[in-house]
């Protein structure tokens, strides 16, 4: 379960890192911490999670919002997540509280998930598909949708 809540929560990052045709200093924007504070169950469908994340930002301030991620492997949907709007701080290094809410999906049970999550070779067939709105300051709010990213890059940003 670990593993699946390491793997959402750099996607925040990454719609941030797409910009950066429009400044030198965004593509210098990166991750350089994760820690999961609380994963609390909701029911039998949904999680909270809370997160603490670790971001360098050399450039302006950020607001990351309407940020969402469908999580898909083999080709099937086994939830989604929200996460709470971000503002990453200008030109600084700091340490950002995330808060999450996983919804699986219909005829995928948190068990199902757990066995999803120990095996390595589920992770090989899983993608997301992630949009977020993105507003750097001083220039226009753009929404960004990212299709089919395999999670086992996005691991990679977190090392």
């Amino acid at each position: 379960m670990k593993i699946k809540a390491n793997i959402i929560f750099p996607l925040i990052l990454l719609a941030a890192m797409v910009l950066s045709g429009g400044c030198s200093r965004l593509s210098q924007v990166r991750p350089t911490s994760f820690a999961l504070d609380s994963m609390s169950p909701r029911g039998l469908r949904s999680l909270s999670l809370d997160a603490s994340v670790g971001v360098h930002n050399p450039a302006s301030q950020i607001v990351l919002s309407e940020i969402f991620a469908e999580v898909t492997v083999s080709g099937k949907v086994i939830g989604n997540v929200a996460v709470d709007p971000v503002i990453l701080a200008a030109r600084t290094d700091s340490t950002y509280k995330i808060k999450a809410d996983v919804t699986l999906a219909e005829g995928t049970s948190l068990m199902t998930l757990l066995a999803v999550a120990g095996k390595k070779s589920s992770l090989d067939d899983a993608t997301a598909d992630i949009s977020a709105k993105v507003k750097v300051r001083g220039a226009a709010a753009r929404k960004i949708r990212l299709k089919d990213i395999p999670l086992n890059e996005l691991l990679q940003i977190l090392k």
